[in-house]
């Protein structure tokens, strides 16, 4: 790293009370192609800005975290989360005298690969993708997980005019490794792992490798926690009087204070409490007992309402035919040829083309290799746009 004299000394300064466990800005590990130098930013800063002026970024925007499609501009997107989990990350880690930029930098990229309509959407892949392989008896493509494909989007994805984003190996660990959904009192980061060798295979079976990825992981859980409440609330499929008390009472207990911040400051000065000084981060037995309590109280009262089930049926079928419709391309020569060769009114099918040409993908050969290629083309989709490709397919209105 060959910083301005001048203001290496200034992040050398900064960084000279960090534990011996926290990553220090000037011992990254650089990037699987290294880059030029920039004098006046670190890699992690330099990663924060690559993330926020890439188009995948961009596309978070269109994309929802629970509520499909939502009327309500309030309800939260995927980048409002992202960017909650990049503000959270980083008052912890400024607390325990963490790397924040290196946190913030995973957590603005941690869902690049998210795909379509939130949650049902990653469902729906997963079992689109499940399909396909048993069908075919494929056992080289592993199961669709998001942590992997933003880890791809992060290695591969470019169009004609970015190349892919090529982020340090720290922040390409802390993305793939980012799954929190297992219930984590405990977690310390596995300080010897060889991040040179980090693929999509370590998604949900690997810690990070820095204590700053599991600070992200930690985040993710307290970002979406009391957010998901506060977006049912709105979208009125449930009231805030539903909340238990004891949970009221442990992790909101102003009444006249937001409930979701309230959850939030909670839960962040229960982690920062237990965690100081120590190279793992954990909750106490308490508010973890009560964390526990409210992912149950949002599987059954939100996540599995009767209105949202609903809705994944539909979020399947929009995204079986558009798998079914772009593979079928891939799978008939015929077809390939036609749609490569001759001008296209299709818009769907010209996007499709674009895609193809942008991402210079070795080879379209093999099943995998198509099957793969489908994958990031519709993971990439926003829910608008998916929409948009649905109906103009297939000619029907929005079941939306």
């Amino acid at each position: 790293m060959n910083l301005d004299p001048a203001y290496e000394r200034k992040i050398v300064a900064l960084e000279a009370h960090f534990p011996k466990y926290a990553k220090r800005s000037t011992a990254s590990l650089g990037r699987k192609n290294p880059i030029s130098e920039d004098p006046f930013r670190t890699p992690f800063e330099r990663d924060i800005h690559r993330v926020l002026h890439s188009l995948p970024f961009r596309r978070l925007k269109h994309k929802t975290q629970v509520f499909f499609s939502p009327k309500d501009d309030h309800i939260c997107t995927r980048m409002e989360h992202s960017l909650h989990v990049s503000s959270i990350s980083a008052t912890i880690c400024k607390r325990l005298d963490l790397n924040a930029t290196l946190a913030e930098a995973i957590a603005l990229a941690h869902d690049l690969g998210h795909t379509p309509f939130g949650h049902a959407g990653e469902t729906a892949m997963q079992k689109i993708q499940d399909e396909y392989n048993k069908k075919a008896k494929n056992t080289e493509l592993l199961p669709f997980v998001h942590e992997a494909q933003s880890l791809r989007v992060i290695d591969c994805f470019r169009n004609k005019l970015h190349e892919p984003l090529n982020l340090t190996y720290e922040v390409r660990d802390g993305v793939v490794c980012h799954w929190g959904e297992p219930n984590e009192r405990f977690l310390k980061p596995q300080y010897k792992k060889d991040l040179k060798s980090v693929d999509i295979t370590a998604a949900r079976n690997q810690r990070p490798a820095t204590i700053e990825g599991c600070v992200v992981r930690m985040a993710d859980t307290i970002s979406y926690l009391g957010r998901d409440f506060e977006d049912a609330c709105m979208a009125e499929l449930i009231r805030q009087e539903d909340l238990p008390l004891d949970l009221r009472s442990t992790l909101a207990p102003d009444a006249n204070k937001n409930i979701n911040s309230q959850i939030i400051g909670t839960l962040i000065n229960d982690l920062v409490n237990n965690s100081k000084e120590q190279d793992y981060l954990k909750f106490s037995d308490n508010i973890f007992s009560a964390m526990k309590t409210m992912k149950k109280f949002n599987n059954q009262k939100i996540y599995r309402h009767p209105e949202l089930v609903g809705q994944e049926r539909r979020i399947y079928l929009i995204l079986k035919e558009l798998f079914d419709y772009f593979l079928d391309i891939l799978e008939d020569s015929n077809k390939f040829s036609k749609i490569m060769n001759a001008p296209q009114t299709n818009y769907p099918c010209a996007v499709f083309i674009d895609f193809l040409n942008d991402m210079k993908y070795p080879s379209y050969t093999s099943y995998t290799d198509k099957v793969q290629i489908v994958t990031d083309f519709i993971v990439g989709m926003t829910d608008n746009f998916a929409l948009a490709c649905f109906e103009d397919l297939f000619q029907v209105k929005s079941i939306i």
